[in-house]
This record gives C-alpha cells, sequence and structure tokens, in this order.
C-alpha cells in the first residue's frame, strides 16, 4: 500500500508540474523495480491520482461535469465514458511501464553464479 500511495504523490507532483503523461510512466517504471503486481499497484495509483485531480478541479468550481457531457455529446457517447477513459488513460501507462520493469527487471537479475547479459536465453549462433 505504501508504493501505491507514493506512486499517487508522484503523479500528482508530476501532473502539478507540467508533465501530466510523463509521470505515470516514470512512476510506473520505478515501481516496476520494487516487486511482485508492479503492474497492479501501478495501474491504481495512476487512477486514484488522476481520479483525486478530477475530484479536485470540481471542488474548486471547474465544470468537470458540464464538460464531459459536452465532448461526450459531441463525440457520441455517454459523458461517464470520458471519465472512465481519463481514469484508465493514466493507469495503462503506468501499469504498461511497470509491467516492461518487471520484465527487465527479471531479464538482468542474476539467477545464477553466471553474469546476466542481454543475449543469455537466445539460443547460440
Amino acid at each position: 500500500m505504501t508504493g501505491v500511495l507514493l506512486g499517487v504523490a508522484g503523479i500528482l507532483l508530476g501532473t502539478w508540474l507540467g508533465f501530466p503523461t510523463l509521470a505515470p510512466v516514470l512512476v510506473g517504471l520505478v515501481l516496476g523495480f520494487t516487486g511482485p503486481m508492479a503492474a497492479r499497484r501501478a495501474a491504481m495509483a495512476g487512477a486514484i491520482a488522476w481520479g483525486g485531480v478530477l475530484v479536485a478541479a470540481s471542488l474548486r468550481g471547474d465544470h468537470v461535469a458540464g464538460l464531459s457531457r459536452t465532448l461526450g455529446g459531441a463525440m457520441g457517447v455517454p459523458s461517464w465514458v470520458l471519465l472512465i477513459v481519463t481514469l484508465l488513460y493514466p493507469a495503462v501507462l503506468a501499469a504498461s511501464a511497470a509491467w516492461l520493469a518487471s520484465l527487465a527487471a527479471r531479464r538482468f537479475s542474476p539467477s545464477s553464479s553466471a553474469p546476466a547479459t542481454l543475449s543469455s536465453g537466445l539460443p547460440p549462433t
């Protein structure tokens, strides 16, 4: 749970600093090297962080629901679909980066006494 909360804080900080797309990717990469179920933790962090941004914008007085209805009407989808997609976007970015990082961590971690190399799993040529 601590990893998720740190991930939420990292994504919120990155979004506040002006890097809303890069922040979930970087947090996902960091979480990917930390242990099991990294993609799930990163996805939760992304969805919670951007959900918090949407709630904060609504509490501040921004018309999130009105914008969602207007854009949904223009796109021909219900307004709630846009809110779900907004939450899924950072979740997918963070989960993909965490999954990639966990694969890299497993690939290059020394499972035996031999040094890990890029071609260790390839057939000899």
